[in-house]
Protein backbone atom coordinates (compact mmCIF):
# COMPACT_ATOMS: atom_id res chain seq x y z
CA UNK A 1 0.00 0.00 0.00
CA UNK A 2 0.99 3.18 -0.59
CA UNK A 3 2.84 5.64 2.09
CA UNK A 4 0.28 8.40 3.70
CA UNK A 5 2.70 11.35 2.02
CA UNK A 6 3.18 10.02 -1.11
CA UNK A 7 1.36 11.75 -3.99
CA UNK A 8 -1.15 9.01 -5.09
CA UNK A 9 -2.48 9.37 -1.22
CA UNK A 10 -2.24 12.81 -1.29
CA UNK A 11 -4.70 13.02 -4.51
CA UNK A 12 -6.97 10.21 -3.38
CA UNK A 13 -7.67 12.82 0.09
CA UNK A 14 -8.30 15.76 -2.31
CA UNK A 15 -10.40 13.69 -4.23
CA UNK A 16 -12.16 12.26 -1.79
CA UNK A 17 -12.50 15.90 0.27
CA UNK A 18 -13.69 17.29 -3.39
CA UNK A 19 -16.86 14.74 -3.79
CA UNK A 20 -17.64 15.29 0.33
CA UNK A 21 -17.74 19.11 -0.53
CA UNK A 22 -19.95 18.74 -3.84
CA UNK A 23 -22.89 15.96 -2.27
CA UNK A 24 -23.11 19.05 0.43
CA UNK A 25 -23.83 21.79 -1.72
CA UNK A 26 -27.68 21.28 -2.59
CA UNK A 27 -28.44 21.44 1.56
CA UNK A 28 -26.21 23.73 2.09
CA UNK A 29 -29.08 25.90 -1.00
CA UNK A 30 -31.62 24.16 0.70
CA UNK A 31 -31.47 25.91 4.23
CA UNK A 32 -32.80 29.07 2.74
CA UNK A 33 -33.61 29.24 -0.16
CA UNK A 34 -35.42 32.87 -0.41
CA UNK A 35 -31.66 34.26 0.41
CA UNK A 36 -30.28 32.02 -2.08
CA UNK A 37 -32.43 33.28 -4.54
CA UNK A 38 -33.81 37.25 -4.55
CA UNK A 39 -34.87 37.29 -8.27
CA UNK A 40 -37.19 34.44 -7.52
CA UNK A 41 -38.68 35.83 -4.48
CA UNK A 42 -39.48 39.46 -6.58
CA UNK A 43 -41.32 37.55 -9.26
CA UNK A 44 -43.75 36.23 -6.88
CA UNK A 45 -44.17 39.84 -5.22
CA UNK A 46 -44.99 40.77 -9.21
CA UNK A 47 -47.28 38.02 -9.49
CA UNK A 48 -49.06 39.26 -6.50
CA UNK A 49 -50.09 42.86 -8.35
CA UNK A 50 -52.70 43.20 -10.48
CA UNK A 51 -53.30 45.55 -13.75
CA UNK A 52 -57.19 46.14 -14.14
CA UNK A 53 -58.07 49.15 -16.93
CA UNK A 54 -61.77 50.25 -16.94
CA UNK A 55 -64.21 52.82 -15.61
CA UNK A 56 -63.85 53.93 -12.14
CA UNK A 57 -67.05 54.40 -9.84
CA UNK A 58 -67.93 55.07 -6.71
CA UNK A 59 -68.90 52.27 -4.81
CA UNK A 60 -72.85 51.50 -4.57
CA UNK A 61 -72.46 50.68 -1.04
CA UNK A 62 -70.15 51.45 1.28
CA UNK A 63 -67.15 54.47 0.89
CA UNK A 64 -64.96 52.53 -1.69
CA UNK A 65 -64.98 52.74 -5.64
CA UNK A 66 -65.45 49.80 -8.20
CA UNK A 67 -63.89 49.24 -11.21
CA UNK A 68 -64.92 46.63 -14.17
CA UNK A 69 -61.47 45.78 -16.08
CA UNK A 70 -62.66 46.28 -19.93
CA UNK A 71 -60.85 43.40 -21.05
CA UNK A 72 -61.83 40.75 -18.76
CA UNK A 73 -64.94 42.31 -17.27
CA UNK A 74 -63.93 41.32 -14.19
CA UNK A 75 -65.03 43.99 -11.10
CA UNK A 76 -62.76 45.45 -8.11
CA UNK A 77 -63.53 46.66 -4.93
CA UNK A 78 -60.90 49.38 -4.60
CA UNK A 79 -59.53 50.87 -1.68
CA UNK A 80 -56.01 53.39 -1.46
CA UNK A 81 -53.25 51.77 -0.72
CA UNK A 82 -51.25 55.30 1.09
CA UNK A 83 -52.89 58.47 1.11
CA UNK A 84 -50.74 59.44 -2.22
CA UNK A 85 -53.27 57.11 -4.55
CA UNK A 86 -56.39 59.37 -4.70
CA UNK A 87 -59.22 57.79 -6.37
CA UNK A 88 -61.67 60.23 -5.95
CA UNK A 89 -60.20 62.52 -8.22
CA UNK A 90 -60.67 60.09 -11.24
CA UNK A 91 -64.66 59.42 -10.88
CA UNK A 92 -65.46 58.65 -14.09
CA UNK A 93 -62.53 58.70 -15.90
CA UNK A 94 -61.31 55.69 -17.66
CA UNK A 95 -58.04 54.80 -15.83
CA UNK A 96 -55.51 52.05 -15.74
CA UNK A 97 -54.74 50.58 -11.90
CA UNK A 98 -52.37 48.59 -10.60
CA UNK A 99 -52.58 47.03 -6.58
CA UNK A 100 -52.18 44.03 -4.94
CA UNK A 101 -55.50 41.65 -3.99
CA UNK A 102 -56.25 41.87 -0.50
CA UNK A 103 -56.92 39.18 2.15
CA UNK A 104 -61.04 39.94 1.61
CA UNK A 105 -60.93 38.63 -1.41
CA UNK A 106 -59.08 35.62 -0.75
CA UNK A 107 -62.22 34.22 1.32
CA UNK A 108 -64.44 35.06 -1.29
CA UNK A 109 -62.80 33.70 -3.96
CA UNK A 110 -63.89 30.17 -2.09
CA UNK A 111 -68.35 30.80 -1.50
CA UNK A 112 -68.58 26.85 -1.79
CA UNK A 113 -67.27 26.75 1.54
CA UNK A 114 -70.56 28.41 3.25
CA UNK A 115 -72.26 25.30 4.45
CA UNK A 116 -70.76 22.49 3.11
CA UNK A 117 -72.46 20.45 6.24
CA UNK A 118 -76.19 20.93 4.33
CA UNK A 119 -75.50 21.11 0.29
CA UNK A 120 -79.52 21.52 0.44
CA UNK A 121 -79.42 24.85 2.69
CA UNK A 122 -80.29 27.83 1.14
CA UNK A 123 -76.60 29.90 2.02
CA UNK A 124 -75.12 27.03 0.57
CA UNK A 125 -74.00 28.35 -3.41
CA UNK A 126 -74.43 24.49 -4.23
CA UNK A 127 -77.94 24.25 -3.98
CA UNK A 128 -78.46 26.71 -6.04
CA UNK A 129 -76.97 27.45 -9.27
CA UNK A 130 -77.61 30.78 -9.73
CA UNK A 131 -75.86 31.93 -6.75
CA UNK A 132 -72.95 30.12 -7.67
CA UNK A 133 -72.15 31.90 -10.45
CA UNK A 134 -73.12 35.05 -8.77
CA UNK A 135 -70.50 33.98 -6.07
CA UNK A 136 -68.06 33.25 -8.34
CA UNK A 137 -68.22 36.79 -10.15
CA UNK A 138 -67.94 38.62 -6.68
CA UNK A 139 -65.73 41.37 -7.02
CA UNK A 140 -62.14 40.73 -5.89
CA UNK A 141 -60.86 43.39 -3.88
CA UNK A 142 -57.93 45.44 -4.48
CA UNK A 143 -55.45 47.92 -2.66
CA UNK A 144 -54.05 50.49 -4.99
CA UNK A 145 -51.09 51.69 -5.52
CA UNK A 146 -51.17 53.09 -8.60
CA UNK A 147 -53.61 55.14 -10.72
CA UNK A 148 -53.04 56.84 -14.38
CA UNK A 149 -55.77 58.35 -16.43
CA UNK A 150 -56.57 56.66 -19.65
CA UNK A 151 -59.35 59.22 -20.68
CA UNK A 152 -61.32 61.59 -18.74
CA UNK A 153 -64.39 60.20 -19.32
CA UNK A 154 -65.96 56.77 -19.70
CA UNK A 155 -66.91 56.86 -23.22
CA UNK A 156 -68.83 53.80 -24.09
CA UNK A 157 -67.11 54.34 -27.89
CA UNK A 158 -69.62 51.49 -29.44
CA UNK A 159 -70.68 52.38 -33.04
Amino acid sequence: MAKKNSPVWVYLTVLLAAMVGLAMTPLAAAQNPAEQNPAMQQGQQQQQSVTATGCLQKATSGSGYQLTDSSTMKTYDLTAASSDVDLSAHVGHTVTVTGTPTAASASSANPSSANPANPSHPSNPASNPAESQAGQQQAQQLSVTNVQVVSNSCGGGIL
